[in-house]
């Protein structure tokens, strides 16, 4: 093959070996309460916790386990928490950083070991680690297996042996159950751009509900830089020595920077449009830099220098990265046709694809089309060579990538070609004959997951240029699926480990050198029991097929946040072989059987046309 190569590289735990267990409470009386910013209730119907406090005589496992029901109390700067301290304990307590969530009190096991003189113990807490939750509200599902390991050290009120036990030292962290997050924290994008500034690129946060306004929360976040995890791969128009203000009200806010220089006031108002999208009651915003009020025309608002956040004037640079034109397309028949009506009576009025892969001419197992339509890249029959033509007439199919196993294709936002090829192969050559290709095309079959290690990315920079990209967080895993984000900033992938797929997204970073690499992949929906099939739906959701364990396969909507389970997009429709997802369009799907169905709704699926693949651009 001759390529032009830039290369670089559990369950609840038993009490076994315990010297003292403890039952420990498992639920607590809510009630509804207050936050966020009045009567669109953006923290989403938060409910308050009543903490029982600690009951007089408690031991000390006893307590431990009634403190961490009573954590997920914030009301007071979680003065339900600090009663259950010593006062140098509570006056040095500051849970402002991350916090470790385990599943409920159930699965927690408490060991206790008392000093000989009966003033001191210490509490050893044990526990499935479900996640953690960052600093920078960064949520990162824990890895299955992984243990939470805390210590807790009592002391009697007052060196008295018959006094009260009380915490006398503790994790930094706040230890929250599950349930406990979902009550107290919330999901929410950042927005900051793609390297190259084309695109914004959603940085999901959990941030813990407060009687603060959201919008100013959120901005002043936003000001302070990505997380640590999404860093290195975006970067934003806030400078990093600016001083950022921000004043909020229910319908509007003013953000003032101070010490900026240079700065792009067009990006800098898309981040602030985007991240106030989600809160619906900011109906404008004012922009001031180094006091000077910047003003966006066209930006709909009742002034120029009043924009709406939700005005089109910031869609140019939207994380969806598509148009609201976008079509669809599929393959029938060995050609590719596309469409952009969803309405099942007319979908099958299809156009052919202009150029020779629309025209069959070249015929393909899969294809992908770039983000601005213009162009097809597809993987032979064989699997054997990476084509790509304009989708024009009177154009060429070019081979840019061959003499290999190829399987996977995606493109970004700046006209580049993600390739997967399979590259293991045992000692010597094979004898085995080669497979024919398959009898019909609109059924390629599932081939088995490669051998971990034994695939490699290539990404095509503008479609020439072959640099085979560092994905060596996977090496000890089966690469089954792999999609770029249509930003180009992050990666999707499904891996395979003794049998058992996993879904999971990584961040894409370019060194100055010009070297890629997907790193630091944080695994999502661990619900699923089997993946099978991905797409990019959203900048913040992937369209899944899948199924739960026992249950039928499926799509789900899983999002990006880590936390939010999966959900499903509509009733299980027999033989589902590939799913594909756009923002703002209808989900489309193709089954075994060479038919293609569509989902308008969150219930129900459509047959549609006869054809296969179907795929949105990306």
């Amino acid at each position: 093959m001759s390529r032009n190569l830039l290369v670089f590289g559990a369950s609840a735990l038993s009490c076994l070996f315990l010297t003292s267990c403890a039952g420990v409470p498992t639920t607590g009386p809510v009630v509804p309460g207050e936050g966020g910013d009045g009567g669109a209730d953006p923290y989403g119907g938060y409910v308050r916790l009543l903490p029982a406090g600690p009951q007089a005589g408690m031991n000390p496992d006893g307590l431990v386990g009634s403190f961490l029901k009573d954590m997920g109390s914030f009301e007071e700067d979680h003065r339900a928490a600090r009663v259950y301290m010593l006062p140098d304990t509570d006056d040095e307590w500051s849970p402002d950083g991350s916090v470790k969530v385990f599943s409920d009190l159930d699965t927690v096991d408490l060991e206790t070991e008392v000093s000989d003189d009966g003033l001191t113990a210490t509490v050893r807490m044990r526990t499935p680690l479900v996640a953690t939750i960052d600093e920078d509200g960064k949520y990162r599902p824990g890895a299955t297996g992984t243990l939470m390991d805390e210590t807790f050290t009592l002391a009697r009120e007052e060196g008295d042996p018959e006094g009260e036990w009380r915490i006398q030292s503790l994790p930094d962290d706040l230890i929250l159950s599950r349930l406990d997050v979902e009550r107290t924290h919330r999901p929410f994008n950042l927005y900051y751009f793609n390297r190259e500034g084309t695109s914004l690129v959603p940085d999901p946060i959990y941030l813990p509900v407060s009687t603060d306004r959201l919008a100013g929360r959120l901005l002043a976040r936003l000001g302070e830089g990505p997380t640590s995890w999404l860093g290195p791969a975006v970067r934003s128009e806030f400078p990093e020595d600016a001083r950022v203000d921000v004043t909020a009200d229910s319908e509007s806010v003013v953000v003032e920077l101070y010490g900026v220089g240079d700065v792009d006031e067009f990006r800098l108002g898309a981040q602030i449009a985007w991240t106030l999208r989600q809160i619906p009651d900011v109906q404008e915003f004012t922009l001031a830099v180094d006091g000077q009020e910047v003003a966006f025309a066209a930006a709909d608002g009742d002034s120029a220098d009043r924009p709406r956040p939700a005005s089109e004037f910031w869609n140019g640079v939207g994380p969806g990265a598509l148009g609201p034109q976008v079509r669809a397309y599929y393959s029938h028949e060995g050609q590719l046709w596309s469409t952009s009506e969803w309405d099942t009576e007319v979908f099958g009025d299809a156009e052919r694809v202009p150029g020779p892969l629309g025209a069959g001419d070249v015929l393909l197992e899969r294809f992908a089309v770039s983000i601005d339509e213009s162009t097809v890249a597809g993987i032979t029959l064989d699997g054997a060579t990476v084509v790509t033509s304009a989708a024009s007439p009177n154009t060429e199919v070019v081979e840019v990538l061959d003499d290999g196993v190829f399987t996977e294709l995606s493109w970004d936002i700046e006209g580049n070609l993600w390739v997967v090829e399979e590259i293991g192969e045992p000692d010597g050559e094979s004898e085995q004959e080669p497979s024919e290709p398959p009898a019909d095309p609109e059924t390629p079959p599932s081939p088995a997951p490669p051998e971990p290690g034994d695939s490699a990315v290539w990404v095509l920079r503008d479609a020439q240029e072959v640099v085979r990209v560092d994905i060596g967080g996977l090496r000890d895993e089966s690469l089954v699926h792999f999609r770029v984000s249509r930003d180009g900033a992050r990666a999707a992938a499904v891996t395979e480990v003794d049998g058992r797929r996993s879904l999971k997204v990584g961040r894409v970073v370019t060194d100055e050198d010009g070297r890629v690499s997907v790193e630091d992949f944080v695994p999502l929906a661990g619900e699923l029991e089997e993946v099978t099939e991905i797409s990019w739906r959203s900048a913040d959701q992937l369209a899944v097929l899948g199924r739960r364990e026992a249950g039928t396969d499926q799509v789900f909507l899983v999002a990006l946040d880590g936390g939010t389970p999966p959900s499903s997009a509509g009733n299980s429709v027999t033989g589902l072989v590939t799913i594909s997802g756009a923002p703002g369009q209808p989900l489309v799907a193709g089954t075994d059987d060479g038919n293609i169905w569509i989902s308008n709704d969150r219930l129900n699926w459509q047959t549609a046309v006869e054809g296969s693949s179907p795929a949105f651009p990306g």
